[in-house]
């Protein structure tokens, strides 16, 4: 399992932190299918939020994530990251940019050469 921290801004501006604990490499599927793209549909903060918490653990970090999504729901915007911390100082550092691999995976779902449950 794959675990992402996740930096949300809602359509209404408010700022969030979670962290999804499910698979949540973009290529795996599960977290573009199930959270990413219904919540860039929804346009409502109150859905938004009520979504995101039915995937996510609200307001906080894990030191064991590997990813850190950035998600703008007012600009409809997905950045992927590395997460990295530091336990000597007890920080989170944005890592790699790894947007290739989500903006990769969502091109095979829309030119239908992915199964859905592999």
């Amino acid at each position: 399992m794959t675990r992402s921290n996740l930096h949300i801004t809602l359509s209404n501006g408010e700022e969030i932190i979670c962290v999804a604990d499910s698979t949540s490499a973009p290529e795996q599927g599960y977290i573009v299918e199930e959270i990413l793209t219904p919540l860039l549909t929804l346009s409502n903060s109150k859905r938004e939020l009520s979504l995101i918490k039915k995937h996510c653990t609200m307001d906080e970090r894990r030191a064991n994530a590997s990813y850190r999504y950035y998600i703008n729901l007012k600009t409809k915007t997905v950045t992927l990251f590395e997460e990295i911390y530091n336990y000597r100082t007890d920080r989170f550092k944005k890592g790699k940019d790894l947007t290739e691999r989500y903006t990769s995976y969502l091109k095979t779902l829309n030119n239908g050469n992915h199964e859905k449950g592999k």
